[in-house]
Order: structure tokens, then C-alpha cells, then sequence
């Protein structure tokens, strides 16, 4: 989007108001007739439109991460996906929202909907963090819990067993064993069990990653075949939602880096740093296409400087970092109109 024209510029601008008064207001009659007749104004209105709400799908359509992930058979409410559901027509009121107006109410409301913990989650955690804020906390059996930013856990001791559920994003755990009272954390389903160990769990919108720093864990989800994965220090496993499984192996020193305010990939596409990245900004960080997405790329990334680390990432593999506000940050293939 670099070097867009103010029209285009406009119409993106537009295009993510619109987004979030229709996520708040889906059944508002009065404001999806103006919706219409700003899409049916012209093609750049259509073509703003459709990136924005796949974009907006991509970042999970402003849906807490704490929720459990959604399978192929579940059904969600989602944005309009462009154009052809509404084709043109004659307006019904002659309120034409511009972006001028409605864009600050928006984005306002578009930040508190991203940065404000839900109800839901303060009642659930234990611990939770915020934007940018890591924790370490000494549970009660002597385990250490390292959140990485935008986590939360909720923790169940009994006589007989420990547990303790990521509700959230990503947290590192420092396990004192005690084989009469085992030690487990499950995050969207699967099961990661201590066998003397220190390892680091991520919770994703398609899947979990369990990345071992120290001794032994058993992975386990209840999948179509089965998922039971023993893993050693320095083994990965990342568990898809549908059942996919990959294994990987790097140095134990580069695992949860997050928690020195770093992200390492090696060979990983870039859609994974940029997901890794959107805990630490206060905001939305949105993708403009999958091409850039799906690149593979490898380095050494300043999580405290989002922004930056975006610019960094974009320069190196031809990509283009635009800001709308301080507050909403698109990624794109370099040269994207």
C-alpha cells in the first residue's frame, strides 16, 4: 500500500469503520442499507471492502482468544465477504456515513474491544497479562508460570493431580515434579502432561505448540487417529485443531524466546511472526494477502518494538508496512495497490 493514492488511502479507511460498526450492529436495518449503498458507489469501495473483511477474518473477526477454537462443523457469525451479497441498489436513507465521521467512534471502539479483558476471562483466570506485559508467579506446589504477553491461565490444584488450562496465548512452566500429584496444562483440548520438565505451551486459532526447554512431557489430544507424543528437551510438536501433526527440533537456548522479548524463526513463514508479534501491540496488525504470509523467512525479531519489527520483517522479504492509525497496522506484499 506504500506510495496508495488518497482515494485509495479513504476507502480502506472507510472500508475498517464499516467492519466494526457492523461486527457491534449486524441486525441494524438503517446501517446496512447505508453499508450497501457506500459498497455499490464504486469499484474501489468493493475491492477495500473485500481485503478488509478477509483481513478481519484473519485476526479472528475480533473474537477473544480465551474462546475455545472453533471446528469445521461449528458455525460463526463472520463480516459480509465482499461485494456480491450486495449488489446495487438504490439507497434507503440518505445517511452516507464518511470515513472522516464515523472512522475516530470506530476505532475507539475498536480498541477497546481489542485491549479491554472480557468478563468472561477475569472470572475464568488465575493470572492473566496485558498487552506487552509478561509475569512470573510461584505456584502453589513450587511450580514456576511465565505468561508471555496477552495470556492467562487458570490453575487446579487437588490432592491427587495439578491442572492447570492456558485460557490464552502462551505461558512457560518451570515443573516441580511429584509423581503422586501429576502435572498437566490443557490448552484447547490437548494435553500436555510433566514428566520432570520445563516447557513452553502456545495456544493458537489452529492448533497448539509444545516446545520442551528441559526433561520430558507427554503430548496427547483426543483427535481422529489419537494424538500421544513423547517429547525431550529440545523437541516441538505443534497439535492442529483438525488432527495434523508436526514434530521440529531446535536448540532448548531459542525456545520461548518471548520471554527475553524476543521471536526467533528459522525457515517459518512470515504469518507466524507477525501472529507472535500481535500480543505486543496495542492494536490491530492486519494482512493484506496470503503471498506474503506464506513466505519463509528466518531471524532475529525485537518483540518490545512491534512496529519495528514489522518494518524489519517487511524489508528483508519484500513486503510493505502501512499505518492507517497508530492503532491499526496493514501488511502487504510490496508494491500491492
Amino acid at each position: 500500500m506504500t506510495g496508495a493514492s488518497p482515494d485509495t488511502t479513504d476507502a480502506d479507511e472507510a472500508a475498517i469503520a464499516w467492519a466494526i460498526l457492523l461486527r457491534e450492529e449486524p441486525e441494524n436495518a438503517e446501517l446496512l442499507a447505508a453499508f450497501e449503498a457506500w459498497l455499490a458507489a464504486s469499484d474501489l469501495h468493493a475491492n477495500a471492502w473485500a481485503t478488509t473483511a478477509h483481513a478481519y477474518d484473519r485476526a479472528g473477526d475480533l473474537r477473544p482468544m480465551f474462546m475455545p477454537p472453533l471446528r469445521a462443523a461449528d458455525a460463526r457469525p463472520v463480516l459480509p465477504a465482499g461485494p456480491i451479497p450486495y449488489r446495487r441498489r438504490a439507497a434507503k436513507t440518505a445517511w452516507r456515513p464518511r470515513a472522516r465521521h464515523i472512522l475516530p467512534t470506530a476505532l475507539a471502539a475498536c480498541l477497546v474491544l481489542v485491549t479491554t479483558p472480557s468478563l468472561l476471562l477475569r472470572m475464568q483466570a488465575s493470572y492473566r497479562t496485558g498487552t506487552a506485559e509478561r509475569s512470573q508467579t510461584v505456584l502453589a506446589d513450587g511450580t514456576i508460570a511465565r505468561l508471555a504477553p496477552d495470556s492467562a491461565i487458570a490453575v487446579t490444584y487437588a490432592a491427587n493431580r495439578r491442572q492447570v488450562r492456558l485460557l490464552k496465548g502462551e505461558a512457560w512452566f518451570d515443573v516441580r515434579h511429584d509423581a503422586a500429584r501429576p502435572f498437566y496444562v490443557d490448552a484447547g483440548g490437548v494435553t500436555t502432561t510433566d514428566i520432570g520438565t520445563a516447557f513452553d505451551i502456545r495456544l493458537g486459532r489452529k492448533g497448539v505448540t509444545t516446545e520442551v526447554t528441559a526433561g520430558q512431557v507427554r503430548v496427547a489430544y483426543s483427535s481422529a487417529p489419537p494424538v500421544s507424543e513423547p517429547l525431550s528437551r529440545g523437541d516441538s510438536l505443534h497439535v492442529g485443531f483438525d488432527g495434523t501433526v508436526s514434530r521440529g527440533q531446535r536448540p532448548a537456548e531459542q525456545m520461548a524466546a518471548w520471554r527475553n522479548g524476543q521471536i526467533i524463526v528459522r525457515d517459518r513463514p512470515a504469518g507466524e511472526v507477525i501472529e507472535a508479534l500481535r500480543p505486543w501491540f496495542s492494536g490491530m496488525i492486519l494482512m493484506r494477502d496470503e503471498a506474503f504470509a506464506r513466505q519463509r523467512v528466518t531471524g532475529l525479531y525485537d518483540a518490545t518494538r512491534p512496529v519495528e519489527a514489522l518494518r524489519a520483517l517487511a524489508q528483508a522479504y519484500g513486503g510493505s508496512v502501512t499505518s492507517i492509525t497508530p492503532w491499526v497496522i496493514v501488511v502487504s506484499s510490496a508494491g500491492e495497490p
